[in-house]
């Protein structure tokens, strides 16, 4: 199985390096490892999921999720409902960052409306909504910041370095 990128063919064992890159190798080391198109490549141990890329952004960025975020990416992809009040706590490590989205709105498309972020390492945390009142909305205010607010894939991100306002 190869995957493209840029032009040039990457290997499964590249794909694995990838998806393996995106959280510390004591959670990634023994993850189960899934191509952007689902196929189990590497059949875990540890009830974590390590993904090489959200299609389309093939190896772009990569994301290892618990349980808790898999059922969230399952909802998310399909457009389900999800409802943070009934569904418990869950990680999400995404150390190579990920792509620009809108804080706001998830499917979101258009860059000239909305509040854009495109953060560097982080992880992100799943949780009831409740208990994300005292919470920043602002990307940009500094450390933990809830996103998509009033939608059912609402979650908190928690950036591991500076985030920088491409706007100021």
């Amino acid at each position: 199985m190869h995957h493209e990128a840029s032009g040039h063919k990457i290997s499964e064992a590249e794909v694995i390096k990838i998806a393996q890159s995106a959280a510390p190798a004591n959670v990634s080391g023994d993850a189960t490892i899934m191509s952007s198109d689902g196929t189990i490549l590497v059949e875990g141990t540890n009830g974590w999921t390590c993904m090489p890329g959200t299609p389309p952004n093939e190896n772009v960025n990569p994301m290892c999720v618990d349980k808790a975020w898999q059922r969230w990416l399952a909802a998310f992809m399909a457009q389900l409902k999800y409802d943070s009040e009934e569904e418990g706590f869950g990680m999400s490590y995404m150390l190579q960052g990920d792509v620009a989205v809108d804080n706001d709105n998830p499917f979101n498309t258009d860059k000239s409306s909305g509040v854009w972020i495109q953060e560097g390492p982080h992880i992100m945390m799943l949780m009831p909504a409740s208990l994300m009142k005292d919470m920043p909305r602002d990307p940009y205010a500094g450390g933990p910041y809830v996103m998509w607010e009033g939608n059912d894939f609402v979650h908190v991100m928690v950036p591991l370095e500076v985030t920088v306002n491409p706007n100021k």
